[in-house]
């Protein structure tokens, strides 16, 4: 498995601490993997020319 690092805020570090519960790695791999799904079905949609 690849490694994604990614720089934010102080203060959006302390937002994201606040909330312990959520699991902040696992949140962010499930949205760009939705994200790629749809990018994906754009591409498809703009390439049947139905966009």
């Amino acid at each position: 498995m690849g490694t994604f690092t990614v720089s934010i805020p102080k203060d959006l570090k302390k937002k994201l601490d606040e909330h312990s519960e959520i699991n902040w790695a696992e949140y962010l791999k499930k949205r760009f993997e939705l994200r790629i799904k749809e990018l994906k079905k754009f591409e498809e949609l703009k390439n049947s020319g139905k966009l």
